[in-house]
């Protein structure tokens, strides 16, 4: 059994051997290959279309078999309404279980004060703290990334220690947005375009680990709060987007791709805020201000210019550093 559809040539382990069943798939990958002069093999057998290439091209042959993969890529749950309805619903059984557990435990959470906040963000881009654009160039062709605006939702479960100290942890939802700018100039040709590509959105799942301090305010309950800590975060999938434009100086197409330069990332984070805690009868709130930023580089990105004739491509790392408005209910214990 191959978790892959890629694998080590069994005869000759100078090859590594791609295999599609979908032919739109093969021919897309095969049309790669041909564009990005890869030697190779093809063979086709039994509804299966395979094509080995030579180790020394292994790296730039997978990439393109990702990107194949993320442009013929269907959600595993097809209707966008009824992933959203089942998204939310785990959500509400998650708290709701949670929230059973908490107050069917009361004397020990009077002992243990524990928390259970639900999160929801919203991503501002600034440049100041990393929400900066990301450009690229080659051969004639410019692409500009923006950070758009994103969102996180989540749960959060804090637990209060002595003094003032607690440490937290939780699951979150992470979506980024980025506009894609794409300009092509090339003077001898005469060629000159400037396109917009819709917002490439990428998710990924987090499991945050913090330790802050609170700070009580002697008004009412009020408390300011900042954390720091790591979390884990994997992306889901890689984005890609395909636009073909049609106007008074020809057709063309533009593609932009975001992948994972490693499927699991480990940002930094810290956070600093108001809140009112919760009381027996009483929802608590929190609004503060949260930044993340992770270790390293986790993503590329890649845009394509084509035209009937000629074509290019320019990559380059993109910043994945966030700082969001963070609002949050905080349920009693």
């Amino acid at each position: 059994m191959r978790w892959t559809n890629y694998f080590v040539h069994p005869a000759d382990n100078r090859y590594h051997v791609f295999s599609f069943r979908e032919e739109a798939q093969a021919a897309e990958f095969e049309a790669r290959l041909k564009e990005g002069n890869i030697a190779y093999e093809a063979h086709q057998e039994g509804g299966e279309w395979m094509f080995a290439v030579a180790r020394t091209f292994f790296k730039e042959a997978l990439r393109h078999n990702h990107l194949v993969h993320a442009a013929h890529r269907t959600p595993f749950i097809p209707v966008e309404g009824l992933r959203w309805a089942l998204l939310v619903f785990t959500g509400v059984v998650v708290g709701l279980a949670l929230w059973g557990w908490l107050t069917a435990n009361r004397a020990v959470a009077q002992e243990m004060p524990w928390e259970l906040d639900a999160l929801g963000r919203v991503h501002v881009p600034v440049a100041a703290m990393g929400g900066r654009p990301v450009s690229m160039a080659n051969e004639g062709l410019t692409a500009s990334w923006s950070p758009k605006v994103g969102s996180d939702f989540g749960l959060r479960i804090n637990r209060r220690l002595k003094d003032g100290w607690c440490v937290a942890g939780g699951l979150e939802w992470v979506r980024r947005e980025h506009l894609v700018v794409v300009s092509m100039a090339i003077d001898s040709l005469g060629i000159s375009t400037t396109d917009t590509l819709p917002q490439l959105r990428s998710l990924s799942y987090r499991l945050p680990l913090l330790g802050g301090y609170r700070l009580a305010l002697g008004w009412d309950t009020w408390e300011v709060t900042a954390g720091v800590g790591l979390a884990l975060e994997w992306r889901t999938s890689e984005t890609s987007e395909v636009v073909s434009v049609f106007d008074e100086g020809g057709s063309r197409q533009l593609e932009a791709y975001s992948g994972r330069s490693r499927y699991l990332a480990f940002p930094i984070l810290a956070e600093f805020g108001l809140q009112r805690p919760a009381e027996e009868d009483r929802l608590g709130w929190y609004v503060g201000w949260h930044w993340s930023s992770p270790l390293g580089r986790t993503t590329w990105a890649e845009t394509v210019w084509r035209d009937n004739s000629l074509g290019s491509k320019a990559r380059n790392y993109l910043h994945h550093s966030v700082a969001a408005l963070d609002v949050r209910i905080i349920f009693p214990e």
